[in-house]
């Protein structure tokens, strides 16, 4: 017990210092972004309901998924709405339940191996402290995911070792939450659902388990899906914007895998004609207005539909292109520069002193014969901006730590896996073997539809699994261990 705390509040303190580390110097006014949930869950604190994702007074909407923005509207209801004192308080709560999903994690794997549950915590915790763009960045929404897939990990193999206890009720609590946060977790509660009911197979008494679960996951999609029909006219079980997220990654992106200028140029978050067509069309047609080109798209060329789900598979899996496709910059433009600039499209204005460069990955010497042929005042110093910006995005995307970062988000883990189930002729460690199911229904929605970077950040509590068991597995190997 005392290693477990030991370890339990080591990880508490490294996640701290990493939190003030990443985001001390910048947690200011101005220099962070709520976005869609937390426009949400101003609205709801201000009694406008569940509306207004990109704000602006759009009205009620299903864009975001209600659990992150039910957290959001608490700590603005004590602290303020977008206050620098709620955004404080959202890291600390980040830290407290990263820490938490560490401790549980730590918990569920303690009967596995003490070089299992050391490993994995190990690389859980080092993903999160030294990953750029991680869960410890101030307003990101991952560590909600991440706890409630450590609670599901820990849930599955108590359930499995002891039925008749505690944590039968938490698996049903956390059925019902699951689809409040994603969707990629409502599909691992049924794939765990569907783990336990095999594994009792033969007791109709053991299959109220994983019943009692399905039923709270329905429950929980039918309770939102009815508020979506009241308030949208139109049953949505989960999202409104699937049909979105569809064609901006497979129309609008051509290879499965949106860079970011795309993103940018289609969210109504960013795009100010987009967000008129969506406040004047109103959510619900704004996104049918998407549905029949992606239809039209994936019926005229299913191959290369086929395609992106590959690519996107491959993302997941192997190798994950680190967000690139723009470059920030605060070179001050003329405003006439910066409107021929932004006409073209190789300028995305953020603000009066940020601006980005959204194809800082084209070749240099194309993209200085376009700027020279806009007429530009300032040609030679824009020139020089984009240069000195694009060596940057190269330094930082395509050098020898972009290329390690896109193996070590994805294709290592996985390896690790396959390893760990080698070095035990075929059979994986229990612990193993539900992270990869709870990983498997995390990813398929957003593999099926649009996946990125975002999407695989939740994934590192369950990949440090992975890590962990290879570690045992070799440990167990050297030793001559029996494998169970």
């Amino acid at each position: 017990m005392g290693s477990f705390r030991l370890l339990a509040w080591a990880g508490f303190g490294v996640l701290a210092v990493a939190a003030l580390a990443h985001n001390l110097p910048r947690l200011s006014p101005g220099m962070y972004d709520w976005a869609e949930p937390g426009n949400v869950a101003s609205a709801l604190v201000q009694g406008r309901g569940f509306s207004d994702p990109f704000d602006g007074g759009t009205g009620a909407t299903a864009w975001v998924s209600p659990l992150p923005v039910g957290v959001e509207a608490a700590v603005f209801l004590i602290l303020g709405v977008k206050t620098p004192a709620a955004a404080a308080a959202l890291l600390a709560l980040s830290v407290v339940g990263l820490a938490l999903a560490n401790t549980l994690l730590l918990a569920a794997l303690t009967p596995f191996g003490a070089v299992l549950r050391a490993a994995a915590s190990t690389a859980f915790l080092a993903a999160c402290a030294l990953l750029p763009g991680g869960p410890l960045e101030v307003l990101s929404e991952a560590w909600l995911d991440i706890l409630l897939s450590a609670a599901l990990l820990w849930a599955s193999l108590r359930a499995v070792r002891q039925p008749d206890r505690p944590g039968a009720a938490v698996l049903a609590i956390l059925a019902f939450l699951a689809p409040l946060e994603n969707a990629g977790l409502a599909v691992s509660v049924g794939f765990v659902a569907l783990g336990l009911a095999w594994s009792r197979r033969g007791r109709p008494r053991g299959l109220l388990l994983p019943a009692a679960a399905v039923a709270a996951a329905v429950l929980s999609v039918g309770l939102w899906s009815a508020r979506n029909l009241s308030a949208l006219g139109r049953l949505v079980p989960l999202k409104s914007n699937s049909w979105f997220e569809l064609h901006l990654a497979n129309v609008d992106s051509l290879d499965g895998l949106p860079r970011m200028e795309t993103v940018l140029r289609h969210l109504p978050y960013f795009d100010i004609a987009e967000f008129n067509r969506y406040k004047e069309l109103g959510e619900v047609r704004y996104v049918d207005s998407f549905r029949d080109p992606a239809l039209r798209a994936l019926r005229g060329d299913p191959v290369h539909f086929a395609a992106n789900v590959g690519r996107r598979l491959g993302a997941a899996l192997v190798f994950m292109r680190r967000e690139g496709g723009g470059q920030s910059t605060r070179f001050a433009f003329t405003p006439r520069d910066a409107a021929l600039l932004s006409a073209s499209g190789e300028l995305i204005v953020l603000g009066p002193t940020q601006s980005l460069w959204s194809r800082i990955d084209s070749p240099p010497g194309e993209e200085r014969a376009k700027l020279q042929a806009l007429g530009l005042k300032d040609a030679g110093a824009i020139w020089l901006d984009w240069l000195t910006c694009r060596l940057a995005f190269d330094a930082q995307y395509r050098g020898p730590k972009g290329i390690l970062l896109g193996f070590l988000t994805t294709g290592v883990p996985v390896m690790a896996f396959l390893l760990s189930a080698i070095l035990r002729s075929g059979r994986l460690l229990p612990p193993a073997a539900w992270a990869a199911a709870i990983m498997a229904g995390m990813l398929l929605p957003y593999v099926l539809v649009n996946h990125n970077e975002r999407h695989q950040l939740p994934l590192l509590l369950l990949q440090g699994v992975f890590v962990g068991a290879l570690a045992q597995a070799a440990v167990d190997r050297f030793r001559g261990a029996p494998q169970p």
